[in-house]
């Protein structure tokens, strides 16, 4: 008889052992374990040992393990089929429910970092430049502006210098675009054409409520979205749409690119499409697809959008996070509506048409901003694909972080209109704070197109486009050039004046804290351009530097780095972490002994990871323990952080590594005995010792005897 490999086993199977009875499994001896199933649904893996509580045998019943035991928690199985223990796998014999195995998810884990190069997902993300054997690049965590953050294929690991941020490629996904650790597993293994084992898994620390919240928003939205898509298709319902398209002549390959959809011509679509498929409404009134009816009359729910051609807004990976809709019947206001803000949408910091544009970015060095949807799609359609749009707002310094790490030039292009040289002048404002090239690009002085979508649409119009964009202007020459051009029948004092204020403004745009070389070009060139002393603009700018100007986001919480920790602990595991073979030579009392130094410190969690790794697999590599902390939902950065200190200064040859961890064991040893050799006093004899203290020295505490080798401060010295 076979196994049923949904997590169901065959109550045949289920041996009189009191083991292995129903319902129950909990740690054993070899010796107590008699299998009574056939050897196709019962399999002896591996003898193991737990740590302190012995040693269990593990069971292959059907596609997951058994329950392992104890392990070092000391926690045992909890009742009515549920296993207590996180780290046990499938649950017992007789259970109908299919946990997720521990096994099976950690496969599922490997099989994807296998198949996941590190340096190219990186790589799709951030401009990496080879340095040796490493990879640099802009560090997106913080406000980088020399490349900070290293990429190490040959470990698979990332890690910044300048900020701490580190990991691996499932760290990375995590912490770029807000993911939980499930998510981040699911988009690389999509990525990687990889379909998971695993069906469940239990809650780890980064899935908080928000992170959930997400999860549910971004489902919301990509069931909206099947359904426009299905509207769009429809014959009679999407027929306005697909006319609506063909007019602003869009491909069909655009379309399905892009992938347009259409609101139908009703005011409860979208709401009751979902009532028949039995949904929850509450997602979708969060993420702004419905909203609720005054209740003063007939309340429920109706749908934002409505009669309309809808574009879906989507992240650098493709996940639908908001919605765009055009009216479709010229009589509607407004022409365009957007999806409002939500935990998965802040419009400041994301680009339409991104997703398909990152690559050419990239790849050219080069990012185009045009000013709506349609003018992107026009310019994909004419194989211009490096152009993306904000959405009905100004450019913000968001926007200019995020394509700063894909390109090392930005062209704003703009309609001839004055409404748009106005949005080049906001958007200059934002590019001059960062080291990025930026340009300005306006369809005035080419052709009398009001966009490039219209200009597209015209003999030529490509070959016309591409020429404004390759006379693109310089920022700054485009600034003074503006200003020039004011002002151009006023006198000298007014000049002089506007000269003053810009220099200021340039000031309080963050031009004032660039970097050296930065600052002395940009100077340089502001000097050549208005014809004025270079060290009359820099003290200007040096008077508008206290304006208010973008500050670089902070992290999101503190956490532990190497100078919070203790020396020679921190040394010892930062050794055995870039040298992992070292660890299997370390003897029992050397381990006691880091252990006890490790501590009441935030090398602890490290210490136990590390031992858990060698206990279950054998292994103390680096990316071995990260996953041991990321089962525990321990934060790993600081293994990271303890690695790449020591492999920076030492190297990973563990025979340049060994006389240093020899040196710092046996300082370890020498200060824990000191510690241990020393009589306690109790806590009556302590009290004693304090009133014996307060009676010759009076309350003031710096008369009172040090222990030796403890320094008196210099206001002590003078006393």
């Amino acid at each position: 008889m076979k196994a049923d490999f949904t997590g169901r086993f065959p109550l045949s199977l289920i041996g009189s052992d009191p083991v292995l009875r129903f319902g129950q499994m909990t740690p054993c001896r070899p010796d107590q374990v008699r299998c009574r199933g056939s050897r196709a649904a019962h399999r002896r893996i591996e003898q193991s040992p737990t740590g302190r509580q012995g040693s269990i045998l593990r069971y292959l019943v059907g596609v997951g393990p058994d329950c392992r035991g104890a392990g070092a928690s000391g926690r045992r199985c909890g009742r009515d089929g549920v296993c207590a223990e996180p780290r046990h796998g499938w649950k017992l014999h007789g259970t109908d429910w299919p946990v997720m195995s521990d096994e099976s998810a950690q496969d599922d884990v490997q099989r994807v970092r296998e198949a996941s190069d590190i340096v190219r997902v990186v790589g799709e993300h951030i401009e990496l430049k080879a340095r040796g054997r490493e990879y640099v690049g802009l560090c997106p965590f913080h406000d980088d502006t020399k490349p900070s953050m290293y990429v190490v294929p040959a470990k698979q690991m990332y890690h910044c210098f300048s900020c701490g941020a580190g990991g691996d490629i499932f760290t990375f996904v995590q912490d770029y675009h807000s993911m939980t650790f499930r998510e981040a597993l699911k988009y690389l293994a999509e990525r990687a054409g990889i379909s998971l084992q695993s069906r469940g898994r239990r809650r780890t620390a980064s899935d908080s409520a928000l992170s959930v919240s997400r999860s549910v928003l971004l489902e919301a939205n990509e069931v909206a979205q099947k359904f426009y898509r299905s509207i769009y298709r429809h014959a009679e319902h999407g027929k306005a749409a697909r006319e609506l398209v063909e007019q602003r002549g869009i491909s069909p390959e655009m379309v399905e690119a892009f992938g347009i959809g259409a609101a139908p011509q009703r005011w409860d679509g979208l709401v009751v499409f979902l009532s028949s498929k039995q949904r929850t409404l509450e997602p979708y009134l969060q993420a702004g697809l419905i909203k609720a009816r005054d209740h003063s009359t007939e309340g429920g729910f109706f749908d934002a959008l409505r009669h309309r051609l809808v574009f879906p807004i989507r992240d650098q990976i493709g996940r639908v996070i908001a919605f765009g809709g055009r009216r479709i019947n010229d009589e509607d206001e407004p022409k365009y509506l957007n999806s409002p803000e939500s935990p998965v949408f802040d419009k400041s910091a994301t680009l339409f048409g991104l997703d398909l544009a990152s690559r050419s970015i990239q790849r050219e060095g080069v990012a185009i901003i045009a000013e709506g949807y349609t003018d992107v799609i026009a310019c994909h359609q004419a194989g211009i694909t490096n152009v993306v749009a904000t959405l009905g707002t100004a450019l913000t310094p968001k926007h200019a972080t995020l394509l700063r790490r894909l390109c090392h030039t930005v062209v704003l292009l703009f309609d001839g209109d004055q409404a748009g040289q106005r949005a080049a002048d906001r958007a200059a404002e934002v590019f001059l704070t960062l080291p990025i090239d930026a340009k300005i690009a306006t369809l005035a002085g080419f052709t009398d197109a009001k966009d490039p979508d219209e200009l597209l649409k015209r003999p030529g119009g490509s070959e016309t486009l591409k020429s404004a964009i390759d006379g693109a202007t310089e920022l700054l020459e485009y600034r003074i050039a503006r200003l020039r051009d004011r002002l151009a029948s006023a006198g000298a004092a007014e000049m002089e004046r506007a000269l003053r204020d810009e220099f200021r403004t340039l000031g309080s745009l963050g031009l004032a804290s660039a970097d050296k070389i930065r600052w002395q070009f940009v100077i340089r060139r502001l000097s050549e351009l208005s014809g004025l002393n270079a060290a009359s603009i820099a003290d200007l700018v040096r008077e508008g530097a206290g304006r208010a100007r973008f500050n670089p986001r902070a992290d999101d919480q503190p956490r532990p780095k190497p100078a919070d920790c203790p020396a020679g602990p921190a040394e010892v595991l930062g050794c055995l972490l870039a040298a992992p073979t070292l660890w299997l030579g370390l003897e029992d009392h050397q381990r006691a002994v880091l252990e006890q130094a490790c501590t009441g410190s935030p090398l602890h969690p490290v210490f136990e990871a590390m031992h858990a790794a060698e206990q279950a697999t054998g292994r103390t590599e680096l990316q071995t323990v990260i996953d041991e902390l990321r089962r525990r939902g321990s934060d790993h950065r600081l293994a990271v952080e303890l690695e790449r200190d020591i492999t920076r200064r030492l190297g990973d040859d563990p025979e340049q590594i060994g006389p240093t961890l020899k040196q710092c064991l046996a300082e370890l040893g020498r200060s824990v005995q000191t510690i241990e050799s020393k009589p306690k006093a109790s806590a009556a004899e302590r009290i004693e010792q304090i009133r014996a203290s307060k009676v010759s020295g009076g309350t003031n505490t710096r008369l009172y005897p040090r222990p030796p080798g403890v320094l008196k401060t210099d206001d002590e010295s003078s006393v």
